[in-house]
């Protein structure tokens, strides 16, 4: 073998050995690097959507813990029903205190919700129209939950200023565990 199909042989091995080199090892390598870069972008996105849904837990367990504080003032504010005679007794003296004359007070029928009970009371109250409205706001300032269901008012003949109230207002209770 002369010189020159010695050189022209030798640069072909090299490139040969190249040429394998390239496809044995850059080129696996450079797919298994693509390959790695995709499953980290997807990796990612997973993480963001983790991050969206723990910070989504984070604001829930907020308004779960909001929920339960008002839960607990509400259910503070409903009295045990062996106190109903104090509440009852609160009622007439706050319709007396504003000059409003208790003509009858009559409890209903007990009714059931899944966690307080309400008990209906009926009353028939008279006096002046600037009274029962006083009433009204020593009814909604007292500690117990109350809910005014009806209320009819009629004016009294021949008596400026003075009407009959019939009133029809629910007292909330702490259901017994």
């Amino acid at each position: 073998m002369n010189g020159p199909v010695r050189v022209f042989l030798t640069i072909l091995g090299i490139a040969g050995a190249a040429a394998a080199v390239l496809l044995l090892l850059v080129l696996p390598l450079r797919r298994r690097a693509e390959e790695d870069r995709a499953v980290i972008l997807e990796r990612r996105e997973q993480l963001v959507k983790l991050e969206r849904v723990a910070q989504r837990i984070n604001q829930c367990q907020t308004e779960i813990k909001r929920l339960e504080e008002a839960l607990a003032f509400f259910e503070g504010r409903l009295p045990q029903q062996r106190e109903m005679d104090v509440i009852l007794r609160d009622v007439w003296r706050i319709a007396e205190s504003k000059s409003l004359t208790p003509r009858a007070v009559r409890t209903g029928p007990l009714e059931v919700a899944a966690r307080y009970n309400s008990q209906p009371i009926t009353m028939n109250l008279e006096g002046r129209f600037t009274s029962l409205y006083e009433f009204l706001l020593g009814l909604e300032r007292m500690p117990r939950i109350t809910k005014v269901r009806q209320m009819q008012i009629t004016k009294i003949p021949k008596t400026e200023g003075m009407v009959q109230v019939d009133l029809l207002v629910d007292i909330f209770f702490e259901k017994k565990q």
